[in-house]
């Protein structure tokens, strides 16, 4: 739905739901979330406990926000950005996106925070989601006959990799963000695109 279509009432509620997830994006840059309470963030947003429950449920719920947020961020900014010569270039650049979302744009002890085996956002449906932009380039790439999906299909790759990733994430999470997440990334991404790539094509 654009915006154009979109009713006075649905721009409100995307509008209280956004405070309330820069309220807590906020507050969780400051405290531990242990610490932050659901009237810590109605404070912050300046709005009311009623109005916080008729969204979420929990404080966590408000956090999984982030998604959306990163959903729409791949789809209109990165997705216009990988025109890169080759399929692989392009999913590389997709993940270097990825890289700089998870340690840069978005604060590390929010990576943290829901890179918990709890978090049901990472089997969200993909249509619209950031693995979506991910498998349309990899279809280009099975397209062109750069990579041979040997009997696997574009969005099979791309759950694939994203799980693979994902697991480097969390590795980094894990070892308290001891090594450049945005190499370590382009390194592990690169070996495993060879088992896809078609002879002749890549480094």
């Amino acid at each position: 739905m654009t915006e154009e279509n979109k009713t006075k009432r649905q721009l409100q509620a995307e509008q209280t739901k956004l405070k309330l997830f820069n309220a807590a994006v906020e507050l969780l840059a400051q405290r531990d979330f242990e610490s932050i309470t659901i009237r810590d963030i109605v404070e912050r947003a300046d709005v009311s406990i009623g109005t916080f429950y008729n969204y979420y449920s929990t404080k966590l719920e408000v956090f999984y926000e982030t998604y959306q947020v990163a959903d729409h961020y791949f789809n209109q900014v990165v997705e216009p950005q990988l025109a890169q010569p080759t399929c692989a270039e392009r999913v590389l650049h997709f993940f270097q996106h990825y890289a700089h979302y998870s340690s840069e744009l978005t604060d590390r002890k929010m990576t943290r925070l829901l890179y918990s085996p709890d978090n049901p956002w990472f089997n969200r449906p993909q249509e619209n989601s950031l693995v979506a932009v991910l498998a349309r380039v990899l279809q280009g790439g099975l397209d062109s006959g750069e990579l041979d999906g040997r009997g696997d299909s574009a969005q099979e790759i791309a759950n694939w990799l994203m799980i693979c990733v994902r697991g480097l994430t969390y590795n980094w999470c894990t070892t308290g963000f001891a090594y450049d997440l945005a190499q370590a990334t382009d390194g592990f991404v690169r070996r495993l695109l060879r088992s896809y790539l078609t002879t002749g094509t890549g480094e």
